[in-house]
């Protein structure tokens, strides 16, 4: 028997995992450490940071999310990732050198377009195409990485800004993200025919079809373009859960940092110990809410995440300088797990309610992503807003859990939808 040669895949997969560890989670999870002492350094406030660092990268994400599919079809995944490389490195160099608060403004839109075109919709593009066998497996450890690059960056962020300022930190960090995914982009290869191969368990899938009787063809449903999609009511539901679930969720997990640091809880404290259970929960809710959702479906899996956020919210709008350490753990744990609520589950809702493989997918995704940037682009200043006026992120949390209670009644309402919108159409191709 001829011996199998070592499948190329394996090595794509690592790399993946290698710059959703740099440029997505070194990236963008180690942003809330510099609100405090970057605002305090410059004398701005809050909403005015808030806005300089998170709003307008934000933006960048969600115009390029837009025509993310016209831009592969024209530069490629490969050419996109390379460029997205380079200017996350590009930013945290800005960063380092800023001297007011226009250098965070250039620094964030470019780490925007950056996260736009060099992470996730890349990541979920090359997996595709390589897996047919174990692809779910593949996609859920590539978000894992992210929460285990919190992990591994929080506590190094942390420390780097205690001991040798942020500008150091920002440095220190640009280069590391460099350092992780310059040997990933020069060894991914976008499809198994660039290393004549074929994609994992192709070979199985084209045997079974093989061997299935031949019938006759079943008339079929054209596939919903994205013109298409927004002429129903089910699209609509999903746009309006998109940009609730930014304008609440998003800043719940960005004002975990600040608003504890806020408190004077030990810095070092909340970036040691407190970031890492916060990444480890993101990376716990990521496997975990896979495995949910194909045992039990997917209104099990909103109901686990949501409960668990929902709890972590309502510990964290409590927690005040003298909480104990079980409240602390609770209300980070549980935001971090909830973390796994934007990043897994809009492919699954998507799915659902119009039905898998009805949709021009890719451009129904990128334009349901990008109204979440939109979201979290009006709630990140909003929420800083708060803090302003209030001297506290309490409020910010508590309108947080009453609008996750709402996108959950609503994720409901499409998911119903969708299942009498595709039973009539079962019922039109009979």
């Amino acid at each position: 028997m001829a011996k199998r040669k070592f499948f190329y895949g394996w090595v794509v997969a690592a790399c993946c995992v290698m710059l959703a560890f740099s440029i997505n989670a070194m990236g963008n999870n180690s942003m809330t450490f510099y609100v405090t002492p970057v605002s305090e350094a410059f004398g701005i406030s809050r909403t005015t940071m808030n806005f300089a660092l998170f709003t307008t990268s934000l933006f960048a994400k969600t115009l390029c999310g837009f025509f993310y599919g016209s831009f592969v079809r024209k530069f490629g995944v490969k050419k996109l990732m390379v460029v997205g490389g380079v200017f996350a490195v590009s930013a945290y160099l800005i960063f380092s050198q800023a001297t007011g608060v226009a250098f965070i403004v250039i620094g964030a839109v470019i780490y925007g377009i950056a996260h736009s075109i060099g992470t996730f919709s890349a990541y979920n593009a090359i997996i595709n195409n390589w897996f047919v066998k174990r692809k779910g497996l593949m996609l859920g450890i590539v978000n894992t990485s992210v929460g285990l690059g919190g992990m591994v960056i929080n506590p190094l962020v942390g420390s780097w800004i205690q001991y040798h300022g942020w500008n150091a930190s920002f440095l220190y960090t640009g280069l590391l993200i460099g350092a992780i995914a310059l040997p990933a982009l020069c060894l991914v290869k976008i499809h198994p025919s660039e290393k004549g191969e074929v994609a994992l368990g192709s070979e199985e899938a084209s045997a079974a079809q093989a061997d299935q009787p031949v019938v006759a063809a079943k008339p079929q449903l054209p596939v919903l373009s994205l013109k298409g999609a927004m002429h129903t009511y089910r699209f609509w539901l999903l746009a309006g859960i998109q940009l609730l679930q930014g304008f609440a969720l998003g800043p719940s997990f960005s004002n975990v940092v600040p608003n504890l640091n806020s408190l004077g809880i030990d810095p070092l404290y909340v970036s040691g110990v407190l970031a890492v259970i916060l990444a480890f929960g993101g990376a716990v809710g990521n496997i975990t809410s896979g495995l949910v959702y194909d045992r039990f479906g997917l209104r099990t899996l909103y109901f686990t995440i949501g409960s668990i956020l929902l709890v972590g919210m309502v510990a964290m709008s409590t927690v005040t300088p003298v909480s104990g350490t079980v409240v602390l753990i609770i209300s980070v744990l549980g935001i971090g797990y909830g973390n796994s609520f934007s990043l897994g589950t809009l492919s699954h809702l998507i799915n659902t309610v119009f039905g898998y493989g009805r949709t021009d997918f890719s451009a129904l995704f990128g334009w349901l992503f990008a109204l979440s940037n939109a979201g979290n682009m009006i709630g990140a200043p909003f929420s800083g807003w708060i803090y302003d006026v209030t001297g506290s992120y309490q409020i910010s949390y508590i309108i947080s859990a009453c609008c996750l209670v709402a996108i959950l009644c609503l994720i409901q309402v499409a998911i119903s939808a969708g299942k009498k919108a595709q039973a009539k159409e079962a019922i039109e191709l009979q």
